[in-house]
């Protein structure tokens, strides 16, 4: 059992479940993940590892925000598309488009 202190709710008898539903989300937005804003050097190493990548057909690994939290994909670039700022990634999962605007970290590895 919660210390008084930390169970807000359980220790009070006159809390509305409204109250108390409209608390929990606001505490479940405070703990989302909130991705991090890229510098201009970042965004140039990045954009820089991509190219390479896309040039020598290299995998890249990418870090991106899916909208709930960070992941990573492994693939191949197979296309930049700068008019919607957008790459797509072959994986051995099928084709991936990602958003310029998602991409956190671009580590290259070998063929």
């Amino acid at each position: 059992m919660g210390s008084k202190k930390n169970d807000l709710f359980g220790s009070s008898r006159f809390v509305l479940p409204e109250h108390r539903e409209l608390y929990m989300r606001i505490k479940e937005q405070e703990r989302r993940y909130v991705p991090p804003e890229l510098d201009s050097e970042q965004l140039a190493e990045l954009s820089e590892q991509i190219w390479q990548a896309y040039q020598s057909g290299d995998t890249l690994t990418l870090s991106y925000y899916d909208g709930k939290e960070p992941s990573r994909l492994s693939g191949h670039v197979m296309h930049i598309d700068q008019a919607q700022q957008r790459i797509k990634l072959r994986t051995g999962s099928g084709m991936h488009w990602l958003s310029f605007a998602s991409l956190l970290q671009a580590e290259c590895g070998e063929r």
